[in-house]
């Protein structure tokens, strides 16, 4: 069977796009999967095993098999893990076992299509082995795309520098110089770090004033489109960014 027949089968048609959203406390998830799916101040919905909308439940106990999604975007279907920076070694071995078990799926909508792993820049410390160590463990064929938030918290980190290394700058040159200490805080605490693992993300997309009004994670859909090997999926996942885009023209026309 050709790929175009294996995918026009009822095995691979596409209805859900399956994410696995993985960060730290305070990394920004909430506002980036709201942004995603057009949902500020809307409650995601949790489902069960036969695909029937509950109430919605707390994700803060991370029970990395529970499947949510936003009533403004039922194409998308997240799983959420806290991270490894408290869980080490127990919440990467769930992880690494529930993308091995979504793997295994016979359907694609059951599968694992991509994972959004979310790294703050927010933090002092920087890159942590713990919070690498999926990435030198690697995902088989779901592609990870790294999000860097908070990127305009180094703009306060570089703005402080400025200020404390040189009382004689005045406020105006200040500004001027903080883009570029910003950059090159960035590339040392972090991108450096990231470029040195065994497995690279398929991607990297940085995030900058999430809590404004009028940002959007446009870039992550692209970049998680472009990082899909079959056609199917990337067609999907652009639908769901086209749908998007189209309700906020809506939003604003009717404004």
């Amino acid at each position: 069977m050709s790929q175009e027949q294996l995918e026009n089968s009822n095995n691979f048609q596409v209805e859900r796009f399956r994410i696995l959203v993985i960060g730290n406390a305070n990394a920004g998830k909430t506002t980036i999967l709201e942004k995603v799916c057009h949902a500020q101040g809307r409650e995601p919905v949790c489902l069960n095993n036969d695909s029937k909308l509950e109430p919605s439940a707390s994700r803060g106990n991370h029970e990395i098999e529970h499947q949510f999604q936003y009533p403004t975007a039922h194409g998308f279907v997240f799983h959420d893990s806290c991270g490894f920076e408290a869980g080490g070694a127990v919440e990467l071995q769930k992880v690494r076992n529930f993308i091995e078990s979504r793997a295994k799926g016979a359907q694609l909508k059951d599968q694992l299509h991509a994972i959004w792993y979310c790294l703050p820049t927010s933090n002092d410390r920087g890159m942590t082995d713990k919070e690498m160590s999926l990435f030198e463990r690697g995902t088989g064929n779901v592609p990870i795309i790294a999000i860097f938030t908070k990127m305009d918290a180094l703009d306060q980190e570089a703005r402080n520098q400025l200020m404390f290394n040189d009382d004689d700058l005045s406020r105006e040159e200040i500004e001027k110089k903080v883009p570029d200490l910003a950059e090159e805080i960035f590339q040392k605490k972090y991108l450096k770090r990231l470029n040195e693992v065994k497995h690279k993300p398929r991607y990297v997309v940085y995030l900058r004033d999430m809590n404004k009004e009028g940002t959007n994670c446009d870039e992550l859909i692209v970049r998680t489109s472009q990082a899909l090997d079959r056609d199917t999926l990337k067609l999907f996942c652009l639908s769901i960014l086209r749908i998007n885009i189209e309700s906020r023209i809506k939003q604003v026309i009717n404004k």
